[in-house]
């Protein structure tokens, strides 16, 4: 009995059933990359080359670094809260940042980057042009160029100068259509500018330069985007700026001027708080002036009228007395007037003009604090309208904190004044107690006294506010910045990109990871069966063949004598065949496939030609009646008297209907004939069961090639007369999908004893050549078959 493919304990099954592949094969993995090691060298050839090419074309970038320290001070003293009752810190209240926080903010802005980008001509650049790559030079350079613009609004260009001569240069630019020879030292009248090239003195300028023109507001972005502040540490106040600039030395001086810029800015607004600070006493020294120069005249006139040369010595010791008293009292009024100067001066919220702390008496050190808050405040606002706009939440705050600060100022001043006041009513009382005892003396010398009072109180405030004043001016001669340059701006010696050695380990990288990108998605989307594990991993149908790519073309490759390695798969496919059929009985071998050029044909033929060479009587049946191919690869006419001719007619003439192969004396071949249009029909004729019967009485072998099984129902009209069914599947070819269609037909039980074959199989796929008979088969002309064929 035949064995089947099916019965687990047959040594057959053990022998060729493939179980599916349930964990990752490394080892098929692995053959496929060494199998396209020529795709994977190519990448990383690529793609270094394209990084060295990167690496050349990319302008190099350094990091300059430098440290500046900042004052930080927090926005609310504690003297602030101990006047008002409002609290030690504001900051605490608005959460405001300390004066380092807002200082980083400054060294950010718009404003000072574009004075510095101003300043330097930083949006004028000259580039050393070699080939496609173009470096920036600055103090190396030979000329020097300078623009003088006709426009606000200034478009890039890119200007190519080639000294002729140390008089004459090319300048051209496509992009404007330029193409001049100009002369050193003389402007060349563009449409935005006016351009001057300037050689420097004792400087050869040889090559190929070129000048980048562009905005001052493009390079301000450009260089604010490269640039970065930011505090060394939480607990510190120095802050660490950093420049990434293409050329290192440029970059050192663009970071000074910058920092440079930064002092000098914080320098004049400290002079500009002195400035006002003089205004401000001027205008009362003005005032307290004329309004000394009043009770002078006054008191000049009063002597004259009551002609008073000298005050009696009688009333000394009282009018000493009175004085010490008149003294306190003129303290106190002196005081009183400031503080009424003051309010007068805070009432008014939109004067944002600093407050003399210095005029306050000495002894009231509350109240100076108090004003230092508010007068630090004003500064701080004044300085963050150089970051912000005056709509936003940082000024916003800073006027809430003034506001709040001004509020506390006049609740302290009020206090203060009612302190004096009280004092003051005391005083009066006991002035008016000296009074009535001087009611004895003369009313000149009580009005003597009275101007006497009024000018020494003029003459006290006067004197004081010139004090004052002469102290801030001092104060605005000596200031010095509150921050300090820790650090100068000093570039790394190794450039910060690009990076030639991650630039390479990418490229690399990407040199690997692209031709797997590419296999991944070929696998992808590939539809067909590419291997053999692909077949193993949609189906437990055996796989007894496996039958190389037949490089030569000929359709007969099995021949007497034949070492190829394609004839050895076949004979081995012989002789596992004969583990499934009887060989003691003769046998129906039936082909077939899904669809046509899967190589069924090729297969059976030479499968029969095998058979022949062991002594095997093989006799071809040409059951494709819709497209015959067998007689044809054998070299006879399929349109003479073949099996349509035998189904259809009313004899049974088996003599006539078998004809010799060609190529083997035990093989013969019985022909389809002409194409019927009813073959379905002819194959269900009861003639050929009883055709088969006939011819396994003279033949051991019967090799029946029908039409593929996926297209039409041919071959399952034929199947039941087959001892063994061999399904032929193509690499590269049969589609994936139709080995679901083959599992179909083994489950359902329309085709029985049911085996693959394996055909075209590429030589240089890792694991055919190795299971089949590499090394051993001897590639042998055939040219004498051609000739056999020929002659026929």
């Amino acid at each position: 009995m035949p064995l089947n493919s099916k019965d687990k304990n047959s040594p057959v099954s053990a022998t060729f059933k493939n179980e599916p592949v349930t964990t990752i094969d490394f080892k098929k993995i692995i053959r496929e990359i060494i199998n396209v090691w020529y795709l994977f060298l190519g990448g990383v050839v690529l793609c270094v080359a394209m990084a060295a090419l990167y690496t050349y074309l990319v302008s190099a970038e350094w990091k300059v670094n430098s440290k500046i320290l900042v004052e930080d001070s927090k926005n609310a003293p504690s003297g602030l809260g101990n006047a008002s009752g409002l609290g030690a810190d504001f900051s605490s209240i608005f959460n405001a940042k300390s004066s380092a926080d807002n200082e980083v903010q400054m060294l950010k802005s718009r404003q000072l980057m574009t004075n510095t980008v101003k300043q330097l001509q930083l949006n004028v650049r000259t580039y050393s042009v070699n080939g496609l790559k173009s470096t920036e030079i600055y103090q190396e350079s030979p000329f020097k160029a300078e623009v003088k613009y006709k426009v606000d609004t200034v478009l890039f260009r890119r200007y190519t100068i080639s000294f002729i001569n140390n008089n004459k240069f090319r300048l051209t630019n496509s992009k404007d259509d330029i193409d001049i020879v100009a002369t050193v030292d003389q402007p060349v009248k563009l449409k935005q500018y006016d351009l001057t090239v300037s050689l420097f003195p004792g400087r050869q300028a040889r090559g190929t330069y070129a000048v980048n023109i562009e905005s001052t507001d493009a390079t301000v972005t450009a260089l604010n985007e490269s640039f970065t502040a930011a505090l060394s540490d939480k607990q510190a106040s120095t802050i660490d700026l950093q420049l990434t600039y293409p050329h290192p030395k440029k970059g050192e001086v663009i970071l000074d001027q910058l920092m440079n810029l930064y002092l000098l800015s914080n320098l004049q607004k400290k002079v500009k708080i002195a400035d006002k600070t003089i205004a401000f006493i001027d205008n009362r020294i003005s005032l307290v002036g004329t309004e000394l120069n009043n009770v002078e005249r006054e008191f000049e006139r009063y002597k004259t009228r009551e002609s008073i040369a000298d005050i009696s010595t009688q009333s000394k010791v009282l009018v000493s007395s009175a004085s010490e008293y008149y003294d306190k009292l003129n303290q106190q009024e002196t005081q009183l007037n400031v503080y009424n100067d003051l309010v007068k001066l805070l009432n008014n919220p939109s004067n944002k003009s600093v407050i003399p702390s210095s005029m306050i008496a000495p002894g009231d050190v509350g109240f100076g604090q108090t004003i230092n808050v508010y007068n630090q405040l004003l500064i701080d606002r004044d300085r963050a309208t150089l970051g912000y706009k005056p709509g936003s939440p940082i000024i916003q705050n800073f006027d809430k904190q003034i506001e709040t600060a001004r509020q506390s100022l006049l609740k302290s001043i009020e206090g203060s004044k009612k302190a004096l006041q009280a004092t003051l009513k005391t005083l009066k009382v006991q002035n008016n107690s000296f009074t009535n005892q001087l009611q004895q003396v003369p009313a000149k010398e009580r009005g003597y006294l009275d101007f006497q009072r009024k000018q020494s109180l003029k003459q006290d405030l006067y004197l004081y506010l010139l004090q004052k004043r002469e102290e801030t001016a001092i104060s605005k001669t000596s200031t010095i910045s509150s921050s300090s340059i820790v650090d100068d701006a000093k570039s790394d010696f190794f450039r910060a990109s690009p990076n030639k050695r991650i630039v390479y380990s990418l490229g690399f990288l990407m040199g690997l990871i692209l031709p797997t990108f590419y296999l991944f998605i070929a696998q992808l989307f590939n539809t067909r069966i590419k291997s053999r594990e692909d077949i193993t991993a949609a189906t437990n149908i055996a796989v007894i063949g496996n039958i190389s790519n037949n490089s030569t073309g000929e359709n007969l490759v099995t021949i007497r004598n034949s070492r190829s390695v394609i004839s050895e798969q076949f004979r081995s496919m012989r002789t596992k065949m004969n583990y499934l059929v009887d060989q003691n009985q003769p046998n129906v071998i039936l082909f077939t496939s899904s669809m046509s050029g899967e190589g069924k044909t090729f297969i059976s033929l030479n499968l029969g030609s095998s058979l022949a060479l062991n002594d095997k009587k093989v006799i071809f049946i040409e059951l494709d009646l819709r497209k015959p191919k067998l007689s044809e690869a054998i070299g006879v006419d399929h349109n003479a008297y073949g099996f349509s001719n035998f189904a259809i007619s009313d004899t049974y003439d088996l003599k006539k209907l078998v004809q010799p192969a060609p190529f083997s004396s035990n093989c013969s071949i019985i022909t389809a004939g002409p194409i019927p249009p009813n073959p379905a029909e002819l194959l269900s004729s009861p003639k050929l069961g009883m055709l088969i019967q006939d011819l396994k009485k003279t033949y051991d072998y019967i090799i029946i090639d029908c039409a593929p099984v996926g297209l039409v129902t041919d071959a399952l009209l034929i199947e039941k007369y087959a001892d063994l069914t061999l399904y032929i599947v193509r690499e590269r070819y049969t589609y994936k999908a139709q080995i679901d269609m083959i599992n179909d037909l083994q489950e359902s039980g329309e085709i029985r004893k049911l085996y693959l074959v394996v055909n075209d199989i590429k030589a240089q796929q890792g694991g055919y050549s190795a299971y089949g008979y590499g090394g051993y088969g001897i590639e042998e002309d055939s040219s004498w078959f051609k000739k056999l064929f020929k002659k026929n």
